[in-house]
């Protein structure tokens, strides 16, 4: 049986590929301003996209690198429907990832 680490490193493995596939990676990190954000999500300074490459993503990693303690919730999912809802394509693979992150963080 896969220990929780194990499922959140491939999962953050899937958001990352997903986010790729649908053009939403960017190579370009925001302003230094930006990750200093203390607004939720970092919304007022950066997309929902970027909040995942830039803050979400390295945190998670950085906690399984280190084999600190997972947070023991996760609510992005709704946040995610609303911010990728007029994306073009399928974005089914990218919300089904970000589901699954909350159902194994929330487990």
């Amino acid at each position: 049986m896969a220990s929780l680490h194990q499922n959140v490193l491939r999962e953050l493995d899937i958001l990352q590929l997903e986010m790729q596939t649908l053009g939403l990676w960017s190579d370009l990190a925001p302003s230094e301003e930006a990750l200093l954000s203390t607004q939720p999500f970092c919304c007022d300074l950066m997309g929902f996209a970027e909040w995942l490459q830039w803050i979400f993503i390295p945190r998670l990693s950085y906690l399984l690198e280190t084999k600190s303690q997972l947070p023991h919730q996760s609510g992005i999912y709704p946040m995610a429907e609303e911010a990728f809802k007029d994306l073009e394509g399928t974005i089914k693979g990218l919300l089904g990832s970000i589901k699954r992150m909350d159902i194994l963080l929330t487990a």
